[in-house]
């Protein structure tokens, strides 16, 4: 009867924790499909072999109409991460931009080639006084 009487009040936070944690896990992936923002972002995603991980960009950016060689502004982990279409950093590039150049134009411009479809170009706007892709 004691015996019983323990397992009933056993404390119950190392079930609640398991229990949170792998409805996270189950939640988390959902994000994905339900409130991001860049179409090209995959991570936390149900999507292993997905065509988005292959698209490919050309990204330029440029101040004031010049050119900007990205190898010098630039890690190669972001640019190579803009190259997969990825908006938001390039939108943190161009705000990079925006601080180090103040008062002028940024413009980004991505042509992406899909494996499925036509390809598409984004951008040609100052990023300056619109943040947004």
């Amino acid at each position: 009867m004691i015996s019983t009487l323990r397992s009933w009040f056993r404390p119950a936070w190392p079930h609640a924790f398991i229990a949170g944690f792998v409805a996270l896990q189950l939640l988390l992936p959902l994000h994905y499909y339900l409130v991001r923002r860049d179409e090209h972002d995959e991570r936390f995603a149900w999507r292993m072999f997905s065509s988005t991980r292959s698209l490919a960009c050309d990204v330029e950016l440029r101040v004031d109409d010049r050119p900007i060689e990205l190898g010098r502004e630039f890690h190669d982990a972001w640019i190579a991460i803009a190259r997969r279409g990825r908006r938001t950093v390039v939108e943190a590039m161009a705000a990079r931009l925006c601080k180090q150049h103040p008062g002028s134009t940024v413009t980004a411009f991505l042509t992406c080639k899909p494996v499925r479809g036509e390809p598409y170009s984004v951008g040609g706007f100052d990023l300056c006084t619109i943040p947004r892709l």
